[in-house]
This record gives C-alpha cells, sequence and structure tokens, in this order.
C-alpha cells in the first residue's frame, strides 16, 4: 500500500479576502502533497466590497454577498482559525492572536484588508465590512420605525464607495430621509465624464453633495443628531447617522514587525507579490503596495492578484524558483468602473467617456454574481494520488509505515518543549504530577469520581477542540453535582514533520490546559502518540461538594429542563460536508465551547433530583436513562426544545449523524400525540450531542426561579416537560 504523504509544510493565509478565496479554490482543484493550509480570518463570512452597495438597496440578501469561508476551506482541505492577528514575528515565524497562542508558518500571505483612518466623533466606518453590515442593518431599522420624524445621513469621502452607497441609501430608506455627501472632490481619480453623470443622478436623487472639508463634530443638545461643521464654510449640516468612507490606511499591528512598508503602513511587494524584505512573506489586495504599480485601493485589484497569488504560493511553499513572466502580476492600469445607482441603472466609465443605464448594471450584476458562484456553489472533490516533490522530499520522515504500540509515542524533545510552553500545573490535591510515571492526587473528600471521555477531532482548529474536549470531559463530573480536580490526558497527533507536529500538540494542549485551569482542574500527566488523525481522551477526577446527584433521583410531579439548544451532532456533520451556514456554525461552536459549570450550583439551589449531561445518546437516549433509573414515565413537549437556529433545516436535507439512526430505536418507547412521524425536531431528539447541556428534573415550585436565574447566567434554559408516573411516555 502506497504510504499517504504527511503534511511537511504550513502555509498560513491571514484575511479571507477576495486573493485569498482564490488560492483556497486554486489548492482545492490542485492540492500540492506535503502542504497543510491555514486560514486565519476574524469571521467565517467574507463580505464581497463590490455587491455591499447592491446590498444596502436592496438587491441583495446579506447571505447573497458573503462568501462562506467554512465550506471552501473544506473543500480546500484548510484549517479555519476565527481569530484575531495581533501581531507577527518574520523571524520566528509565528503569528500573535487575540486570547490563544501564537500559530506557526512556513509561508504566509495576507489578503486582510485595510481599516478606516481614525475618524472624529461617533461616525460609522464603512470597513471593515463584516462590523459595517449589522450596524447597517440595525439604523436601517430604526430609522424606518420612525415614521414621524425625517431622518438626516451624512457620508464624509465622495470617492466611487461614498457616492455609491449615497445612492444605495437612497433606494433603501424613505423618501423623505436627508441624504449628503461631502467630500472636497467628487470621483477623484476619474474622468470628467463620471464625474458629470454622478452629479446628474445625485441631484435627481436629490442627494446634497457638499464639495468641502469636515472640520468638527458636534453633539445637538436638544435630541440625538450632530452637527457638523466644514472647513471652508459657515454652515453646518444636521445628521443622525454619520457613515466615514474615507482614506484607509493598513491594520495597526503591522507596525511592529518589521517588514517593509510604505508610509501608511501598507506592505511594500514586488511583481511577484512577495514583501521586498521578508521573501517568505507574500501579500496581495488593500493591504499591499505594488512598488513601482502602485493602484487604488479598490477590490478589482485583488481579484486579479488572486490566480498569480495561488500560483506563487504553490511554487514558494514547494521551494520553487518564481522566476519567468508568468509569475509576475501585472496589474492594468484602466479597467471598467461601474457605479450602481439604487435603481437598476448603473454609471460605466473608462477614462474621459461615461453613460448610464440599466445595461451597465445588469453587466455589473453578471460580473459580480458570477464571481460569487465561484466560491459559494462548490464542487465535489476526489481524492488526488500524488507525487512529492523533490524539494520537500528532505523532510519526509526516515519511515513512513510507522510502529505501533510505544513506538508510536511522539518523540520525547517536541514533548518536552510544548509541556515547557505550558502553564505550569500545580494544586492542593496534586503531589506528584507531569514526568512522573503516574500522577498522586491527594483525595480531599469522602469519595473520589473518576470518569473518561474523549475523541478525534470535529473541527479544523485544535486550540478550539482542545477547549471543547475539556468542556465536554469535565461535563461528567459536573453532572454528578461535583467539582472536578485533575484530569490526565491522551493526545493522538497525525504524522506531519516534526515542527508542525509540535505546534500541533502545543495548540491542542493550549486549548485543554485554558479550560482546565479556569476550572481550576490541574492536568496532571498523560500520555501521547501517533496516529490518523488528532485525538484526545481526558481521565477526570472529581471530589463530591456535598450529595452527589444521580439519574435515578427524578420523582413524579418533577419538571425536566434542559440548559442548551440541541443540534450540535447535525451541525458537525453537514460541517464535515461544507454544507452549514457561517452563522449556525459558529453558533454550535459557541454553545460547546460554553462551560456547564456554572449552572450547577444554580440547579443544586433549587433542589435538583436526577441530573445528567446531553452527549451522544442524544436527548431522548439520556432521558430514558433518567426514566429508567427512577422507574418513571415523561410527557414532553417538542415545541420547547431549544434547537440551534439552521439545525432544523439540515434535518430536511438529510444530513444526519452517524450515530443518529442507533439513537434513534429509542423513539420506539414513546407515544407520539398529535406529532407528524416527519417532524425534524424528533430526530434533533436523537441527535448525538458534543459538549451538551444538563439536563435536570427539579420541583414544579422551582422551576420559574431557576430558569431565571440559568437565563441570566447565558444559558438557553427551557422547561421541556414533566414526569409523570411510567404508564405515560409521550411526545406532544
Amino acid at each position: 500500500m502506497q504510504p499517504q504523504i504527511p503534511a511537511l509544510r504550513d502555509l498560513v493565509l491571514i484575511g479571507g479576502g477576495h486573493s485569498h478565496v482564490q488560492v483556497l479554490k486554486a489548492f482545492a482543484m490542485k492540492p500540492v502533497p506535503g502542504v497543510r493550509i491555514t486560514l486565519i480570518s476574524e469571521s467565517a463570512l467574507s463580505p464581497y466590497s463590490g455587491m455591499l452597495p447592491g446590498y444596502i438597496a436592496g438587491a441583495y440578501s446579506e447571505k447573497d454577498i458573503n462568501i462562506a469561508l467554512g465550506p471552501l476551506c473544506v473543500l480546500a482541505k484548510a484549517r479555519l482559525i476565527c481569530a484575531r492577528v495581533t501581531g507577527l514575528d518574520p523571524q520566528q515565524n509565528t503569528i500573535q492572536l487575540a486570547d490563544r497562542p501564537s500559530l506557526r508558518f512556513d509561508i504566509l500571505s495576507l489578503n486582510c484588508g485595510a481599516e478606516q483612518a481614525p475618524v472624529t466623533g461617533q461616525g460609522i466606518r464603512v470597513k471593515p465590512l463584516n462590523k459595517f453590515i449589522p450596524k447597517w442593518a440595525e439604523i436601517k431599522q430604526g430609522i424606518q420605525a420612525q415614521s414621524n420624524y425625517v431622518s438626516s445621513i451624512a457620508i464624509i469621502g465622495a470617492g466611487a464607495g461614498g457616492a455609491e452607497l449615497a445612492l444605495a441609501f437612497r433606494a433603501s430608506l424613505p423618501a423623505a430621509t436627508e441624504i449628503h455627501l461631502v467630500g472636497p472632490n467628487l470621483l477623484p481619480g476619474h474622468g470628467g465624464g463620471a464625474v458629470k453623470k454622478l452629479k446628474q443622478t445625485l441631484a435627481q436623487k436629490k442627494i446634497n453633495y457638499v464639495r468641502d472639508r469636515l472640520a468638527t463634530e458636534e453633539a445637538n443638545t436638544t435630541d440625538d443628531s450632530v452637527n457638523l461643521k466644514l472647513q471652508s464654510a459657515s454652515q453646518s449640516i444636521r445628521a443622525d447617522h454619520v457613515f466615514w468612507v474615507t482614506d484607509v490606511r493598513a491594520p495597526q499591528w503591522l507596525n511592529a514587525t518589521g517588514i517593509a512598508q510604505d508610509e501608511r503602513g501598507f506592505l511594500r511587494v514586488d511583481d511577484r507579490l512577495r514583501t521586498l524584505s521578508h521573501p517568505h512573506i507574500f501579500a496581495a489586495g488593500d493591504v499591499a503596495h505594488l512598488v513601482d504599480q502602485e493602484r487604488p485601493k479598490a477590490g478589482v485589484y485583488a481579484v486579479r492578484a488572486g490566480p498569480i497569488l495561488a500560483k506563487n504560493l504553490a511554487l514558494a511553499i514547494q521551494g520553487l524558483s518564481l522566476a519567468g513572466p508568468s509569475s509576475q502580476f501585472r496589474p492594468q492600469r484602466y479597467h471598467l468602473n461601474l457605479i450602481g445607482c439604487g435603481d437598476n441603472t448603473a454609471i460605466a466609465s473608462w477614462g474621459p467617456l461615461a453613460t448610464r443605464g440599466r445595461v451597465w448594471w445588469q453587466l455589473k450584476q453578471w460580473i459580480d454574481e458570477k464571481f460569487m458562484r465561484r466560491f459559494n456553489n462548490l464542487p465535489t472533490m476526489q481524492a488526488p494520488v500524488h507525487k512529492l516533490p523533490s524539494a520537500l522530499a528532505a523532510d519526509l520522515p526516515d519511515d513512513l509505515m510507522r510502529c505501533g504500540g510505544c513506538g508510536a509515542k511522539l518523540a520525547a524533545d517536541p514533548l518536552r518543549r510544548v509541556l515547557a510552553r505550558l502553564p505550569a500545573q500545580s494544586s492542593v490535591n496534586l503531589k506528584l504530577g507531569i514526568g512522573d510515571d503516574a500522577a498522586e492526587v491527594i483525595n480531599t473528600g469522602a469519595t473520589t469520581l473518576a470518569t473518561v471521555d474523549g475523541f478525534r477531532s470535529m473541527v479544523s482548529d485544535p486550540y478550539l477542540f482542545g477547549r471543547i474536549a475539556a468542556h465536554h470531559s469535565l461535563n461528567d463530573i459536573f453532572a454528578m453535582a461535583a467539582k472536578p480536580t485533575a484530569a490526565l490526558a491522551f493526545v493522538t497527533v497525525p504524522l506531519m514533520a516534526e515542527a508542525m507536529m509540535e505546534d500541533e500538540l502545543f495548540q491542542l494542549m493550549s486549548g485543554l490546559v485554558d479550560v482546565l485551569n479556569a476550572h481550576d482542574v490541574v492536568l496532571a500527566g498523560g500520555h501521547s502518540a501517533e496516529g490518523a488523525e488528532l485525538n484526545l481522551g481526558l481521565t477526570v477526577l472529581g471530589a463530591s461538594a456535598g450529595e452527589i446527584s444521580t439519574k435515578a433521583a427524578a420523582q413524579i410531579g418533577h419538571g425536566v429542563i434542559l440548559t442548551k439548544p440541541l443540534g450540535t451532532g447535525v451541525v458537525l456533520a453537514g460541517d464535515m460536508r461544507g454544507q452549514v451556514d457561517s452563522k449556525l456554525s459558529s453558533a454550535c461552536m459557541a454553545s460547546m465551547d460554553q462551560s456547564n459549570w456554572p449552572s450547577i450550583a444554580v440547579l443544586v439551589a433549587h433542589e435538583v433530583g436526577a441530573l445528567t449531561d446531553v452527549t451522544g445518546f442524544g436527548l431522548a437516549g439520556h432521558l430514558g436513562e433518567i426514566l429508567r433509573g427512577a422507574g418513571c414515565g415523561v410527557k414532553l413537549r417538542l415545541a420547547n426544545i431549544p434547537i440551534l437556529p439552521g439545525a432544523e433545516d439540515l434535518v430536511r436535507q438529510g444530513i444526519a449523524s452517524s450515530l443518529q439512526k442507533a439513537n434513534a430505536l429509542v423513539l420506539q418507547d414513546y407515544k407520539f400525540i398529535d406529532i407528524d412521524h416527519d417532524n425534524p425536531r424528533l430526530q434533533l431528539l436523537v441527535d448525538p450531542q458534543t459538549s451538551g447541556g444538563m439536563l435536570a428534573t427539579l420541583p414544579q415550585e422551582r422551576i420559574a426561579d431557576c430558569l431565571t436565574e440559568l437565563n441570566n447566567l447565558g444559558y438557553q434554559a427551557v422547561q421541556i416537560g414533566e414526569i409523570c408516573d411510567s404508564s405515560i411516555m409521550e411526545i406532544h
């Protein structure tokens, strides 16, 4: 059997911009063996700037203008890490991230866009778009709700972006809304024909163009609006909302990196899109300054740079030469400018020529929608057969046919380095820990609880996987109303280049330790090994804080409550196939990364009866354990059960976890009362949960206060039924 080539180099992409989505698609279509790709993005959605005015004008939905990065990464077999970059060390080849450990790279590319320069007053910056879009939706709703009030809007910046935004606002807001466009020049950099056409259109749409600069902004004393003072005139403009579409600057965290930059902080790159100072770091789009080829900060250049960037990254990661004209990026000096007017027409300009009409809007729609289809309508890929490039062969491990048994352990040096980088583990309960043959834990209670759990990674981000696995494993101790004290870890890391295995282990262990230590749980030791996939198993020890809760303590008349929504199983199954909406995926990850520990004190204080956590057997399966233990029945209210938004749609699409079919057998024990057998919520009753919520029974009179306290803590806690005598097993 031909051994699979392990990952030998890390190609890391910062930002999900117009160039990087093309890089991901290119690597998906033509993978480079031995290369692992990681995309770092603050959001799992990448808004397409060219369609923003159309979205504001009502021509597109929010979904239409966003590229879903999750499915694209699945197609490219790339890791997606949703995190904020705070720094970069080009000598150590590490990327600093907010609230999590640094990440290493071999080759790095930046396509993270630009940010609006500092603004005066309380104006709203249009860039970055993923922060502007939700703010705009809120503002629009507020303006439309004020039927007896004439709102006033000011857009600062009269370039193409500001002008198109003003026209889009006019199309989407009440006709009486006052719209002011402020800037010293209209359409700077465009020909006279385009300026003339735009002036005519602004006048037709009753948009007030003010040829001036903003001097100061003063708050009104009578309402929530502001007075905008202009530099060259005594007049002022009253505005309820101010939007800035002015000059942009590079992300400020780049300043301390030492990478060659221009006067505004943008990375200086050559015609191969390599930074001038660090040839293993590339950049494209707004964050890049093309030396001797400077162009405006416009999305069209990031789109055009994408294919060249993908080609050059593929060469660079293999150690191959970028010489030759095919690796050069030569952006065109002129391109067709299309400015949407918000009324199914657009202004088209090329140099001094300009015209306006419906055909240009139709052309703009065709171009934009064609671009989006490339990344949101993804093909199904077949597994390719690779031949390893010779430049990477030197980093292959000596023997790809790996040993089993103790020969499968990770090497001592990288393991020692990872442990040295983690926080020191100490506790009053720990006498001997990491470094000894076995942990010695001091028993501080009348009894010691022990549990073991674990699974292979369900997400591509190893740090997040470590956190979720820790929460999941601690839940078995929480379900006994007990306090976890210590844990032992068993980690399996896939075969890669040694530096990559070390970093993978460090990311995983950092997520694990962050959650354990946040719960005052000490990592007492563990074991590591090579394997086919990233796996984490945890043995957790705990001590009773009082009376231990069990599944058998339910009583007739108790109410049944659930603290988290269902659906993680079907969402993870869909995520693996690249079929899950980014918002649903994010909601699922947030639910799994939420600790159940704060809920335990509330449940105990309200006289909890039976208590368990919802995991692999699904809600119905774990509820069945409670009912069998107590010899009771239940009336379950299907409509009350909290569900992750969008999970029911996945069920209707035929997506299911591999364990769901076996779990569904438990539904034979229930009688359906006025419930359609095709109701997707029935499948979600047996959907296997990872790091699910707590399932508890309480005296009915304590339910309302308990739910109030739980919801104040951030849980989606709901009463879902009542415990009855054993003759009743109903789903209503």
